[in-house]
């Protein structure tokens, strides 16, 4: 499969706002003006939380890996991983986003970002060399495969041995006022692309047909708001939460989503109130798996 040719973005005036009819397979907050600082929020967010910016069992102490971050945006996962090693390893870091106008021009040599879908066919000279693969919040973005078609090609680029983990947020998620309306939105935006917003419980399932081995998942709650005990990052978690969500706005109102025009409107600082006065939670499903020695 070649890669897809997007058409041109429309933005539409109306009484409620900018309307976007979103072509098929674009970016959801690629017009975002905050995005870059939105997704560096997040980051730190999830990091704090999660604790480790590496989940697998990777052995990173090895010399000479090649790592590959996909959705990579302005390369902050792969800046910070570089960071963390020593440059002695000889590790390469690849990134590659659909959106290469978020890439970072200041970033050290071992690293190079690619203006790349996760649903076209991979370079021939991928498959099977990356030690290990990583991925988060990108499997919605995947409109012109399945998401099992698109984990599949992914496992193929893991060289035996090697390790790839996936990072997806359920949108399903218990939560109560303001993030509960909000993910009802993002349900019924992805929903509506065809997606669905069930494919986070779906990871171990498409690691196993891929044919991966010792394959775990593992969730985790990150706290938004309120909830989280340090200020500045429950002033970062609820900030990131907003900004999203107005991102998604021009999609929102395209789509006639079920809320009432006045709550929909609101939904962004009604969420943000929300989140400062009770908090919420974006749930990570975590899954992982190792590429069999003798993977063909």
């Amino acid at each position: 499969m070649t890669a897809p040719t997007q058409a041109p973005s429309t933005f539409i005036s109306s009484e409620i706002g900018l309307v976007w009819q979103r072509p098929k397979g674009e970016y959801y907050l690629a017009h975002h003006a905050d995005e870059v600082a939105r997704l560096a929020a997040q980051h730190e967010v999830f990091l704090q939380s999660m604790g480790r910016l590496v989940i697998a069992p990777v052995d990173l102490t090895r010399s000479n890996l090649r790592i590959l971050d996909t959705g990579t945006a302005d390369g902050r996962w792969l800046l910070d991983l570089h960071a963390s090693l020593p440059s002695t390893l000889g590790h390469q870091y690849i990134g590659i986003d659909c959106l290469s106008k978020l890439f970072s021009t200041n970033l050290p040599s071992q690293i190079t970002l690619k203006e790349k879908r996760i649903d076209a066919t991979w370079p021939e000279e991928w498959q099977g060399s990356f030690d290990y693969v990583h991925q988060r919040l990108v499997l919605p973005g995947s409109e012109h495969m399945t998401h099992e078609e698109t984990v599949t090609n992914l496992c193929q680029l893991v060289r035996p041995g090697g390790w790839i983990e996936l990072i997806e947020q359920d949108h399903d998620t218990p939560n109560s006022g303001g993030m509960a309306k909000a993910e009802q939105v993002v349900r019924e935006i992805f929903t509506n692309a065809g997606c669905g917003y069930d494919y986070p419980h779906k990871l171990r399932e498409f690691l196993e047909k891929a044919g991966m081995e010792d394959i775990k998942v593992e969730i985790f709650d990150v706290p938004i708001g309120v909830l989280n005990p340090d200020p500045e990052m429950a002033a970062k978690s609820t900030w990131q939460v907003r900004s999203a969500l107005e991102g998604f706005m021009p999609t929102a109102r395209g789509i006639k989503c079920s809320l009432p025009k006045e709550e929909l409107e609101d939904m962004p600082a009604f969420t943000e109130r929300e989140l400062k006065r009770v908090g919420g939670y974006q749930r990570l499903f975590i899954a992982y798996g190792r590429c069999p020695s003798t993977f063909t």
